[in-house]
């Protein structure tokens, strides 16, 4: 009996080493594999997604608006924006998207946009796969950290709801953690430069990561200059860079407009204000942020990684960004379903590792209990909350374009290039590379054409999370009834009514 048993547990030793030995020498092959995987997979769904007229005006068109007109030598000119700015960095500093100005002498389309933050996503894996395979010196556990990062929905979330540079930054942030844990002075700085360059409060990352250099890593002298010139970068940006781009003399988010609210008018009304409440009055603020939506935020956040995330330095690297998110008065900035939490991820990640790695060292079985369990874990978040195929509400079909859709080409060959255009929300991005354009309702009456569509993308599947009404961005029964007023109107004429698409031309237009 005692002989069986000992047979049974050799052939079980023999079993996981052959698979450890086989992943070892398959290494390079599945790393490629998955990341090829998930570069296909998810630009193809977000290119689907704008082809079948799914992405908006805001926040997809205003980039690619404010990119194409750079090119034009108007740099970052904004007529589209819902926060009223006339300049794109009066709303979000961010020099990195300069970057993609030489690809749009190539070709202009969004699709650039929507595929280097896919890019950008996936490669943030790597250092994560790095940081896992060395800390649990197993291939086989680093590829479950991997799949587990790729499986987060608030990753696919962001992904999939256009282009936002908080995104972006997952690769970047993901790499510069890695190269400060290295203590790759070099590449960590050009990371750090590259992450501070991306939005304006995405310093306080670098900020928090020269703190974690002194406490962490005992590095005192490189910590503080880090902290110091990240800290003093936002404050610079902030204060004096901004409100250079704003007509408000505050950053947009900050400034209230007609039609977007300011995020933090709760805590006061100017830049200086908000941050005296918040250092002045800070059990005030803390008290007033335990609200159901936010604490299951924080619960979802964590959940992928069965709280593990919570054990070691590297998550208190993202808790400005948390406070800042946690701090609006718009839940999106605190719901998985939007792409404001992506670049915090990756910290997640790095800090479950690390602290796998401390508390269960030398013990293989729970490395390997805990980790299986974070990958099922991940799988089950992907199932509930992903807005990809992945989950139950989503299909391919919800990706494709209709033939309505495809449509578009031929719409907007019907529209001069140098017009003005009232443009229906979801239309919006495939007609963003002009001077003037404007998210119908706004401008109906100024504007020399108007383009609508009757046409519901969002009917075929009402299990969606957002719908008809949400890509509007106004009440249906309002917009049902500007259509009929167009109709009738002595100020417009139909030029266009074929497939849903109504495109309305103002009589006195020269064009």
């Amino acid at each position: 009996m005692i002989e069986e048993k000992a047979k049974n547990s050799y052939q079980g030793v023999m079993k996981r080493d052959s698979l450890a030995a086989y992943l070892e020498q398959k290494e390079k092959i599945i790393l490629a594999s998955l990341l090829v995987v998930f570069i296909f997979f998810f630009t193809f769904l977000s290119f689907g997604r704008h082809l079948a007229l799914k992405t908006y005006l805001n926040d997809l068109g205003t980039y690619d608006q404010a990119i194409w007109n750079t090119l034009q030598g108007h740099p970052f000119q904004l007529s589209c924006s819902m926060l009223e700015v006339k300049n794109y960095f009066s709303a979000h500093f961010s020099p990195i998207l300069a970057l993609f100005v030489p690809f749009y002498a190539i070709f202009s389309t969004p699709q650039w946009l929507l595929f280097f933050q896919v890019f950008s996503v996936a490669l943030g894996g790597l250092p994560i796969y790095w940081v896992a395979k060395e800390n649990l010196r197993s291939v086989g556990l680093a590829l479950i950290f991997l799949a587990s990062f790729f499986l987060n929905p608030f990753l696919h979330n962001g992904l999939l709801y256009d282009f936002h540079e908080v995104v972006l930054a997952v690769g970047l942030a993901s790499f510069a953690f890695y190269f400060l844990e290295k203590k790759n002075n070099r590449l960590f700085a050009v990371f750090a430069v590259l992450l501070g360059l991306s939005q304006e409060h995405l310093p306080l990352l670098v900020f928090m990561m020269g703190l974690y250099a002194i406490l962490a890593q005992k590095r005192y002298r490189f910590g503080f200059w880090i902290s110091v010139l990240s800290l003093g970068y936002f404050l610079f940006v902030l204060f004096f860079i901004m409100p250079l781009f704003s007509s408000s003399g505050e950053p947009a988010l900050i400034a209230n407009s007609s039609i977007y609210p300011s995020r933090y008018s709760w805590l006061g009304n100017s830049l200086g204000e908000i941050m005296r409440n918040i250092f002045f009055h800070p059990l005030w603020v803390f008290l007033s942020l335990f609200t159901f939506s936010r604490i299951n935020y924080l619960v979802l956040l964590i959940l992928p990684l069965a709280t593990f995330s919570l054990y070691a330095w590297p998550a208190i690297i993202a808790l400005p960004l948390l406070a800042i998110n946690l701090l609006s008065a718009n839940e999106m900035t605190f719901n998985i379903f939007f792409y404001h939490s992506a670049v915090i991820i990756p910290f997640l990640y790095f800090a479950a590792v690390l602290s796998l790695s401390r508390i269960f060292r030398g013990s293989h079985f729970f490395l390997r209990f805990f980790s299986s369990l974070i990958l099922l874990s991940s799988v089950w978040m992907a199932y509930q909350y992903s807005v990809s195929p992945l989950s139950f509400r989503y299909g391919f079909s919800d990706y494709l374009p209709s033939l309505q859709a495809q449509k578009i080409s031929e719409v907007r060959s019907k529209i001069p290039p140098e017009a003005s255009l009232s443009v229906q929300h979801n239309l919006g991005p495939h007609f963003s590379e002009r001077q003037k354009i404007y998210r119908f309702p706004l401008k109906k009456e100024e504007a020399e054409y108007i383009l609508l569509s009757t046409f519901d993308p969002f009917a075929g599947n009402p299990r969606q999370i957002f719908g008809f009404e949400y890509a509007l961005q106004m009440n249906r029964l309002e917009w049902q009834r500007d259509i009929e007023e167009l109709k009738k109107s002595d100020k417009y004429e139909l030029v266009y009514d074929k497939d849903g698409y109504l495109l309305f031309r103002n009589k006195q237009s020269k064009i």
